[in-house]
């Protein structure tokens, strides 16, 4: 077998330094599906001094691309590419909206340490009542749920939870055995409502 010529040897060599900067030097993404990485604040509107207005009608910068309505995106600022993440869908109650719900619920504080990726919508905002229903709001749920598997990698979920409070409990548990939800994710976390096996009332209550 003939030796390797010297410049055939350097060109190898060059190439496989090449290739290592390139893998090493993959930056993290700061915006993804139109969410910037930083969280926007969780004012505690109403009540705080410092609450704007716009913050308590603000339903999240990205958008749902097949109904054009917005809902919250969060994830780590340093996540790099192929890394794996836990997703969160997290569902207001009736009458609520998400930026209420990312604050009841506030795993977004979470988001950096247990690499969490977490969406957050808002219930058809016409409806007098503002629930989820399946006929306004599922086909939404669903996209938000497609843009997130696309950005991320279905590969790079390690696990999917469902977490509703009061009738977006409800709705988790409705739609968590759906043929949409049943080979996507892996459980329902009831904040309050929807539980299995609520135990009866006390007698004196209410």
């Amino acid at each position: 077998m003939a030796p390797l010529h010297p410049g055939r040897l350097l060109a190898g060599a060059a190439a496989s330094i090449a290739l290592a900067a390139c893998a090493s030097t993959a930056q993290p993404r700061t915006e993804i599906a139109g969410s910037p990485c930083f969280a926007p604040p969780r004012y505690e509107c109403p009540d705080a001094i410092n609450c704007p207005a716009d913050a308590r009608v603000f339903l999240g910068a990205s958008t749902e691309t097949k109904s054009g309505r917005k809902f919250f995106l969060d994830y780590p600022c340093d996540i790099k590419p192929g890394e794996k993440v836990a997703f969160i869908l997290n569902l207001h109650g009736a009458g609520s909206i998400g930026s209420w719900q990312r604050l009841y619920f506030p795993a977004v504080d979470q988001k950096d340490t247990y690499r969490l990726v977490v969406a957050t919508p808002t219930a058809l905002t016409d409806q007098p009542t503002r629930r989820w229903t399946p006929e306004a709001d599922d086909e939404y749920l669903h996209g938000i749920v497609d843009q997130v598997i696309s950005e991320f990698g279905r590969e790079n979920i390690e696990t999917f939870w469902l977490a509703g409070h009061s009738q977006g409990g409800m709705t988790s548990r409705r739609i968590v055995c759906s043929d949409y939800f049943r080979d996507k994710v892996d459980g329902f976390l009831s904040l309050s409502g929807g539980r299995v096996g609520t135990p009866p009332r006390a007698p004196v209550a209410g």
